[in-house]
């Protein structure tokens, strides 16, 4: 989830070519889109909005029994995104501006780490 477009669309775009499949999702529909698309990994960013933010939705993803087990990567330019992480139960975390390689290489890692 990233309410900035332009992000999602690089994401996409760094992702498909990779083999993914890149569902992006609203903060109003995230956990709906989540129990329907059943994704191998989350892609979130901290400053969603005023009402949510990226380690909200971390947090509730991981108390959830039927979400727990979903990898969660969290995105940010905010100067303590380590912390944040942490304190979230984010899996990783992907600074930004992010590197398109270490990206894909953490994203790869948490995938294979589930099989």
């Amino acid at each position: 989830m990233e309410d900035d477009f332009d992000t999602n669309e690089i994401i996409t775009m760094i992702f498909e070519p990779e083999g993914f499949q890149v569902i992006s999702s609203t903060v109003d529909n995230y956990l709906d889109d989540i129990y329907q698309w059943k994704p191998e990994i989350v892609i979130v960013d901290h400053l969603l909005s005023s009402r949510i933010t990226g380690s909200d939705i971390c947090i509730e993803l991981k108390a959830n029994e039927k979400t727990a087990h979903i990898p969660c990567v969290l995105t940010s330019a905010v100067n303590n995104l380590p912390e944040v992480a942490k304190k979230c139960c984010a899996d990783r975390y992907i600074e930004k501006p992010f590197d398109i390689d270490n990206f894909v290489s953490i994203v790869r890692g948490l995938l294979s780490s589930q099989s």
